[in-house]
């Protein structure tokens, strides 16, 4: 996906407990992705991932293992 493309990223369906900072975590996932070198679609497959995995778990911050970023 780039200027001259587009696409649709459906979310995950995960039994949602608390959304809070899932657009944070969706963000900070993305530029991991991008970082790391990934394409941006893959970047998008990967934050959605972890997006859908924060909303399983109570509370913002201690919801996103270390683990999961590497």
């Amino acid at each position: 996906m780039n200027h001259e493309e587009s696409g649709w990223v459906p979310a995950l369906s995960v039994d949602t407990i608390d959304t809070t900072g899932a657009g944070d975590a969706f963000n900070g996932a993305l530029a991991v992705g991008l970082c790391r070198g990934d394409s941006l679609r893959s970047s998008i497959d990967f934050a959605t991932k972890v997006a859908a995995y924060v909303v399983t778990q109570m509370g913002a911050q201690p919801s996103i293992p270390d683990s999961l970023l590497k």
